[in-house]
């Protein structure tokens, strides 16, 4: 180091500007240029304040070179540390005096708050993880609609086993999954996923069921992925904000389910499914809702990702992670009103080699799918 072989006496009368700021009224203190008054008296008693709370940043010494080394040997036979700078405790503990002031009580909260921290960083394995995050829980399920009968769905008969079982989706698909969203039965209902089932989908799909966490320490609801090989993306946990309604949470934890499942169907594509995939959206979020709140008002300004905060990157993930949530709440909304999108999930999901054994959708599409609507191109607009 430069100071260490720095000969020069330093003089602390002379050099440094807080040498020269000084509180003595001499011909070379800045204070002496200021005029009497009150301002003077300011500056002169906040000067002296800092010197007494901060000593050491406020000491001349300080900021003099370091002097040459010593060449006397201690008690053991060693030289002193020619890089070791005594001041620098000095400046530590003036600068923790300065923390404290202006953060009250900011010791006393702190261990708790990494207490709370380290088990979530273990769990994520690494700094680099991503998340995704809900920033709002204004969301809604979606509005009823008149059932579809089963025979349009299956309008060739439906292949089931001796239980009755379909063993079949509607492309011809087999179905094996442990939960089957949609058809499952010959002759039966649409089915929805049971919030029951929400813990137990997230264990076979990330490990961990979803946790609980307090308010100052995450969204509304939030899924980590850990980056892997190739650009992939694992959801490896699911966070949940405490505190938050029954239902709405219901709602949250179904949307972060989507994220899960949409990646690791390796993100759905969203081409030419705009108009399906906005009207669901507004339906299951805008805040002006009809009477009686089944739906978005028809004259609402339509809601849209980037107006919840998404950017124009986010707005298709959100797009389609909302569709998941509407397949698995109501299956039968979601058949009559986004036919090719529920097409577009089951061609992702129902063959996808992990997937498949955990979850599938079963929900024919209706007239707008087989004649082929909805044909614009690219990804989705990105109205703000």
């Amino acid at each position: 180091m430069t100071g260490i072989l720095d000969l020069r006496v330093f003089d602390p009368e002379r050099e440094g500007l807080l040498a020269r700021l000084g509180s003595r009224a001499d011909s070379s203190g800045l204070l002496s240029r200021l005029p009497p008054g009150p301002a003077r008296d300011v500056v002169q008693s906040a000067w002296r304040g800092l010197q007494a709370l901060a000593p050491n940043l406020t000491n001349p010494a300080t900021y003099a070179p370091l002097p040459p080394p010593a060449w006397t040997t201690t008690p053991e036979g060693k030289l002193p540390s020619s890089d070791r700078d005594p001041r620098l405790e000095g400046i530590a503990s003036d600068l923790v005096n300065i923390a404290m002031l202006l953060g009250p009580q900011w010791e006393a909260g702190l261990a708790a708050r990494a207490a709370r921290l380290l088990p979530a960083i273990a769990r994520r394995g690494m700094a680099s993880a991503e998340s995704l995050a809900s920033k709002s829980p204004m969301i809604y399920n979606p509005p009823p609609k008149p059932l579809r009968p089963f025979e349009a769905d299956y309008p060739h008969g439906a292949p089931a086993d001796a239980t009755g079982r379909l063993t079949q989706d509607i492309e011809g698909r087999p179905l094996t999954a442990r939960y089957i969203v949609g058809r499952s039965a010959a002759g039966a209902q649409d089915q929805a996923f049971a919030p029951a089932g929400f813990d137990d989908l997230a264990r076979a799909t990330t490990g961990h069921a979803a946790e609980a966490i307090p308010p100052d320490q995450t969204a509304f609801g939030r899924t980590t992925l850990l980056p892997l090989d190739s650009g992939r993306l694992k959801p490896t946990g699911i966070e949940l904000r405490a505190g938050m309604r029954p239902d709405k949470a219901d709602m949250v934890y179904a949307h972060e389910l989507g994220h899960v499942i949409d990646e690791i169907a390796g993100q759905i594509p969203t081409e030419g499914l705009s108009g399906e995939l906005k009207g669901v959206y507004n339906s299951l979020n805008n805040p002006n809702r009809t009477r009686g709140g089944l739906d978005a008002a028809p004259t609402a300004r339509p809601m849209t990702p980037q107006r919840r905060g998404y950017d124009r990157e986010e707005a298709p993930r959100e797009y389609m992670v909302e569709a998941i949530r509407a397949y698995m709440t109501d299956p039968n909304f979601f058949k009559t009103v986004a036919p090719k999108t529920a097409a577009a999930l089951r061609a992702a999901v129902n063959a996808h080699p992990s997937l498949s054994k955990i979850i599938q959708f079963n929900a024919a599409g209706g007239l707008a799918a087989m004649n082929g609507s909805d044909s614009d191109s690219p990804a989705i607009p990105t109205q703000p």
